[in-house]
């Protein structure tokens, strides 16, 4: 057991004997006997952290270490100073492993921290992965990682959420910002399921994050047969609850002692608060003969979207928000749930662009309805 910093000696760390973690004995300094040492250089650097990685990392309000020895004993304990970052000396915010690398938050700026060390320097480095997303990060107080579907959940102050979709051997990190109805306060992974501590109007909830889900805070439901009145939702009393009833979407309710009255019998459902997804590109950047097209006339011609069990798509192309259907009238529309789309579906677009900064299209939705986006492939007119 590692033990960092204390009140009187913030600077200190002690490790326990082996195989025996509350004994922080030192002994004679035998092999297995407890391990007591000060960080020292040229200011009182308080740990913040220690993280078990490839090494003993040791995370401090002024900068970063990694203790060695192999095996680690009182005789070959070595610490080594690897990068001037420093963590938050006012809170600890705890270190993650993502596939051998340790992210961390740093003292100064919006930033999120890599912390991997390098086989060519022997040493470990501190790279930003948050340099083109800090507008996202605004002094962040919890954070986890959901190693199942490569996403890294930082908790902001602000009670916001940052998420990181990160692929370490693909180079991918890609961020996007969650908001709710109230504000998160802290996130933790429980086996495969991400957990959240919730602040919503009438108390404090701990809520898991479901793929299969389609609405905010909800309570789903199944009976053999189909009734009308659905209750057990007193953590919505008085709000304003989107409906997912037997896979197609009912008309809005609102909860009256803790229940709700459906305008058709259903046998499942899922109830809770509507949430809005909005996509949106960078805009284009394309060299040609001429030059860079940034600042020039563009017009996209055409916009090919791939899906994946997709009910619903709403996309504005240069018209303003429309849907996209799928599909024509067939035998099969009638009293059932929408068909889940997948495969390539292309939207023809009109119209010149003259500011360079805007996106050339933008999906904007709340439909309680599964979407799953693979890729976009947009063709472009530049310049006529």
């Amino acid at each position: 057991m590692v033990i960092g910093g204390s009140r009187d000696l913030p600077n200190r760390l002690w490790l326990s004997r082996s195989s025996d973690l509350f004994n922080f004995d030192l002994g004679t300094g035998l092999d297995d006997e407890g391990i007591e040492f000060a960080i020292l250089s040229d200011q009182v650097n308080a740990v913040r952290a220690v993280f078990s990685g490839r090494h003993l990392q040791v995370f401090t309000s002024g900068a970063e270490w990694m203790v060695t020895g192999d095996p680690l004993t009182p005789g070959n304990v070595q610490l080594r100073w690897q990068t001037q970052i420093g963590s938050p000396p006012d809170k600890t915010v705890p270190p993650r492993d993502a596939d051998g690398a340790t992210l961390f938050v740093p003292r100064n700026g919006p930033e999120l921290r890599e912390f991997l060390f390098t086989d060519i320097e022997q040493a470990y480095q501190a790279t930003d992965l948050a340099t083109l997303a800090q507008h996202l990060i605004d002094v962040p107080i919890d954070q986890d990682f959901d190693i199942s579907s490569r996403l890294f959940f930082m908790v902001m102050e602000n009670g916001n959420m940052a998420t990181l979709t990160i692929f370490r051997s693909e180079q991918v990190t890609a961020w996007s910002l969650q908001e709710t109805t109230g504000s998160f306060r802290s996130v933790a992974m429980v086996g495969n399921t991400p957990y959240f501590l919730v602040s919503r109007t009438g108390g404090i909830y701990i809520e898991a994050l479901g793929a299969t889900l389609n609405v905010d805070s909800s309570l789903t439901g199944t009976t053999g047969t189909p009734k009308t009145t659905w209750s057990g939702l007193d953590h919505l009393e008085g709000a304003t609850v989107t409906i997912l009833a037997d896979g197609a979407e009912h008309a809005v309710k609102t909860v009256n002692a803790g229940a709700i009255i459906l305008d058709e019998p259903a046998s499942d459902v899922q109830i809770g608060l509507a949430y809005t997804h909005k996509i949106e590109p960078l805009p284009p950047a394309i060299q040609t003969a001429q030059g860079d097209s940034q600042g020039g006339k563009l017009r996209p011609v055409s916009i090919t979207l791939r899906l994946q069990d997709t009910a619903v798509l709403r996309l504005d192309s240069g018209r303003g928000l429309i849907n996209v259907p799928f599909k024509g009238f067939g035998n099969a529309l009638l009293d059932s749930p929408p068909q889940p789309f997948t495969g390539d579906k292309t939207v023809r677009a009109l119209g010149w662009r003259r500011d360079g900064t805007k996106p050339l299209w933008r999906i904007e939705q709340s439909t309680p309805l599964p979407f799953t986006l693979l890729s976009v492939t947009t063709e472009i007119s530049i310049n006529g």
